[in-house]
């Protein structure tokens, strides 16, 4: 319904498992690498717990897509079955064949044994996944552990691996069931989404579904994560009705208000998350109400007794006080003054001071979150170890290397600098704004602001930055070229200029003598060939919604088209 008023190619939020919106956070990658590490382990029993709408199905088709050919899988869904029901099937989906209406449980263990031993001598592993495991009574659980009976001297002949809701912990701490636990070689419990997986999840179906702008206010996304508790499932349905309601008022964005009238139609009035807040809206009006109680009674009282509260006052220091308060102020001061000039910190000591308590990031991850953030964009090292690759699914490219402030200030983009010091090693950080001698820099969630001077010993001149590439950008696009990239770069000749170029897609001789000025005007090599600095520094002037260093525009770039003589 809403997906033209937005401009979606599909539904965002469905709760189908589409394969297309896969969201793996990192959690859900840890749990995959446990029923990896289960199935190459030659153990018995592998656990995953999660409670419901956590995505532990997700994680299990993306197991199903890693199996390695040398696997066989029984998947079994249903597992409300008896010991019977639940060997039959187990023989239908390993394509064993048995006497119809077979009833006997010795019969069909021993074909599963035959069929065992036979993969075994093939190199294949044979693996049974039990989904909504909580659901087997302990009877065929009782059963699935005497088929991992079947072994030889190094390894289990059959792997098994149970999905289910925590009721399943609860099932396994069965005293009866006790030999059953103890041969589970791995587990792990899938916890919900946080506050920060929630938005990515978020921005992440966006993005698939086709939208590349921010849809959800920070505020409504938090409320989001507060009422579905971080359950990918709920997150969706929420998100859902949260769209059409915002369809619905004709509005671009989803606010926090839209989200509170969306959660209560989804999840019902009674459910915890709506109650809770219902009660912290009462709450605070509560502590309104009392706080405008005191403030009125104070004022009456002051009011009503001005002599009492005057005799009350603390009374004036006397003279000879003050007089050797003022001896002491002044002594400390040019004692703390004397500390301050007689000491310099070392760079050890500044890159301390930089970091505080907080990891340091040694890798740039951190830093490369900080900086798609000025770009708008949420980005978590779980989603991406490679910023670079991430950055191409928002038109966006990394260019790094070694450079001079003087350079930096003419890319004019933030950027993320490698510092380093003898005693504290390398690490990075963000370069967020220029003002003047003074740099606005951000590590980690510390942000401070420092001059060049007392950062040059820290900095050897090397960075990373992102830029926008235009439509159809290709590298060295040069003389006699064609296609979109030339159309972006006689247009932006147009609007710095005005000089109309045609035909417009062709890398003529006229288009070469402007770039080959405005490269010198720059400072680039002038050779007339559209490289990425090139792309940048015309973007400095023809782009407006694009983060940069300095926010005010250069006296060379606002000369530029004076100096070119058009």
């Amino acid at each position: 319904m809403y997906n033209d008023f937005f401009g979606f190619k599909s539904s965002p939020f469905t709760i189908a498992p589409d394969p297309r919106f896969l969201f793996m956070s990192e959690r859900h990658r840890d749990a995959l690498a446990h029923l990896l590490y289960g199935i190459g382990s030659g153990g018995g029993f592998v656990m995953l717990t999660g409670e419901v709408g956590t995505g532990k199905t997700t994680v299990c088709r993306c197991l199903l897509e890693q199996l390695s050919s040398d696997v066989r899988l029984a998947y079994i869904l249903n597992p409300k079955l008896d010991a019977i029901e639940l060997m039959a099937t187990m023989c239908d989906e390993l394509g064993i064949r048995y006497q119809p209406g077979e009833k006997s449980l010795k019969a069909f263990t021993d074909l599963l044994r035959d069929y065992l031993l036979a993969n075994h001598k093939k190199g294949l592993n044979t693996v049974l996944m039990i989904d909504e495991a909580q659901n087997l009574s302990v009877e065929v659980m009782e059963q699935i552990r005497l088929l991992t009976n079947l072994e030889t001297n190094d390894r289990k002949l059959l792997q098994i691996i149970l999905i289910g809701q925590p009721e399943l912990q609860e099932l396994l701490a069965k005293k009866e069931l006790r030999q059953l636990a103890q041969r589970i070689t791995a587990r792990y419990h899938l916890k919900p989404l946080n506050l920060n997986e929630t938005a990515s999840y978020i921005e992440h179906r966006l993005r698939i579904a086709g939208l590349q702008r921010p849809l959800f206010k920070s505020a409504s996304v938090k409320k989001i994560h507060q009422a579905s508790g971080g359950i990918p499932r709920l997150i969706n349905v929420i998100s859902d009705r949260s769209l059409l309601g915002a369809f619905v008022e004709k509005k671009n964005a989803v606010t926090e208000p839209i989200v509170r009238r969306a959660i209560p139609e989804v999840l019902g009035h009674n459910h915890p998350a709506v109650r809770q807040s219902s009660k912290s809206s009462r709450l605070i009006w509560f502590g309104f109400a009392i706080t405008l109680l005191l403030a009125v009674t104070a004022y009456l009282v002051i009011t009503q007794y001005p002599q009492k509260i005057k005799q009350q006052t603390v009374a004036e220091p006397t003279g000879e006080a003050v007089e050797n308060r003022g001896q002491l102020d002044r002594s400390s001061g040019k004692q703390k003054n004397e500390v301050s000039n007689s000491y310099e910190k070392s760079n050890d000591q500044v890159a301390q001071e930089l970091w505080g308590d907080q990891g340091w990031d040694r890798s740039g991850l951190t830093s490369s979150r900080n900086l798609f953030a000025l770009w708008g964009v949420s980005y978590y090292p779980y989603q991406s170890s490679k910023p670079c690759d991430f950055a191409q699914d928002y038109n966006l490219s990394c260019d790094s290397g070694v450079a001079d402030w003087d350079y930096i200030k003419q890319l004019n983009r933030p950027l993320n600098l490698k510092f380093s010091t003898k005693e504290s090693g390398v690490f990075w950080g963000t370069l967020k704004s220029i003002h003047g001698e003074s740099l606005v820099l951000q590590f980690g969630d510390n942000e401070v602001r420092m001059s060049r001077k007392k950062l040059n010993p820290l900095w050897q001149g090397e960075y990373q930055l992102f830029w926008k590439m235009p439509d159809g950008f290709v590298e060295h696009t040069k003389f006699g070229d064609s296609g979109p990239v030339v159309r972006w770069l006689t247009d932006a000749i147009y609007n710095i200029d005005h000089v109309n170029i045609t035909p417009a897609d062709r890398f003529t001789k006229k288009v070469e003598d402007w770039l080959m000025l405005f490269q010198m005007e720059n400072g680039l090599v002038a050779d007339g060939i559209l490289g990425k600095h090139s792309v940048i520094m015309i973007n400095n002037e023809v782009v407006t919604n694009i983060p940069k260093l300095l926010q005010q525009p250069s006296i060379q770039g606002s000369s530029s088209k004076h100096q070119r003589g058009y």
